[in-house]
């Protein structure tokens, strides 16, 4: 009898396992000679995503990546503004509709401009290293794709660049490449359609600004000579010859954060714990956009020049770095103020 049983659970698991290489050679793409097979890229992903936690009336959303990678559901043919960026440009926890993007796009349809489309290819931790690489790697395998403007959203996460797989757009683990090409990995992501609640809050705790405390002093010594700054300095120059390889006009929009803030002339940070306060990122960030405005000026590229123009308040950011709504809306008003001329 035990034999019997172990004979038919034996034969049963041969099958499941012959059903699952056939779906695999079927559907995944592990001998995909598709370009964008290749790269560690989100696509014809959907997935649930509670905002709930971050800021008031935050809920539960879907948050879509299409087969080519961008946000939403975009025709590459009609994309007339490409936005680049990390997690501030992909801003995970902002349903599409409150994105800058799409208040950029409103504004645009508002003004008549139905032609306008802002398409949104933001991935989260990318630096300028990873941006370089998906101007050389993405956007020239997506078809149809010949936008106007590239708008590059930059700066912050260049203070650290980690060398991670968002930047080289390859997985290098077993693991994310099984994830990457695997048909039923696919197909459980989409069934489960849920960003684990735990894994998220790693990245994007609600900070309670009322309840912050500031100070004009920083932790850590005033940072001096990152030899990175000129680094980031050369990608952006390779960056706006690959936008202009592209037919498309570079744009490079600086970055500013939550956590400092001029009060009355003088710079405030938020105090923290441990580790870099709010004084030491604006120490940290600043020469970032100082280089930003400086490759624009010496090689007549175009700078929208948030980090000193656009003055944020409560309620714009739901941590540190990420904006809530109220933010982004600010954001994309701004950027249409200085793109309604142009586009």
């Amino acid at each position: 009898m035990i034999k019997r049983i172990l004979k038919v659970a034996a034969i049963n698991l041969a099958l499941l396992l012959v059903l699952a290489a056939a779906a695999e050679l079927l559907f995944g793409t592990w001998f995909s000679k598709d370009p964008l097979d290749q790269l560690g890229l989100p696509r014809s992903t959907r997935t649930i995503v509670s905002a709930a936690p971050l800021y008031a009336g935050g809920g539960d959303f879907v948050y879509r990546r299409d087969q080519w990678g961008f946000r939403g559901d975009v025709d590459p043919a009609k994309v007339s503004i490409l936005t680049i960026g990390g997690s501030t440009t992909n801003q995970l926890y902002l349903p599409e509709d409150q994105t800058w993007q799409q208040v950029l796009e409103r504004q645009f349809r508002d003004a008549g401009r139905t032609d306008v489309v802002v398409a949104n290819a933001g991935i989260d931790g990318q630096s300028t290293v990873g941006h370089l690489q998906a101007l050389r790697d993405w956007f020239p395998h997506v078809p149809g794709l010949k936008p106007r403007f590239v708008l590059a959203y930059v700066g912050i996460n260049d203070t650290q660049v980690s060398g991670t797989w968002v930047d080289t757009l390859r997985h290098h683990s077993f693991n994310r490449i099984v994830k990457q090409k695997s048909a039923l990995f696919r197909l459980s992501r989409q069934i489960t359609g849920m960003v684990v609640a735990s894994r998220a809050r790693l990245r994007h705790d609600a900070v309670d600004y009322t309840a912050a405390k500031w100070t004009e002093t920083g932790a850590q010594p005033v940072p001096s000579g990152d030899s990175n700054v000129e680094q980031y300095r050369q990608r952006l120059k390779l960056m706006a010859d690959e936008i202009h390889g592209m037919g498309a006009v570079p744009v490079f929009v600086t970055q500013t954060r939550g956590d400092f803030k001029k009060v009355g002339g003088k710079l405030m940070g938020m105090v923290t714990e441990t580790g870099p306060n709010g004084v030491d990122q604006y120490n940290a960030l600043t020469p970032y956009n100082a280089a930003t405005r400086e490759v624009c000026r010496e090689h007549g590229l175009l700078c929208l020049d948030l980090a000193r123009d656009l003055q944020f308040g409560d309620g714009d950011f739901y941590d540190y770095l990420h904006n809530s709504p109220q933010g982004a809306e600010k954001i994309g008003r701004w950027l249409y103020s200085k793109l309604a001329g142009l586009v």
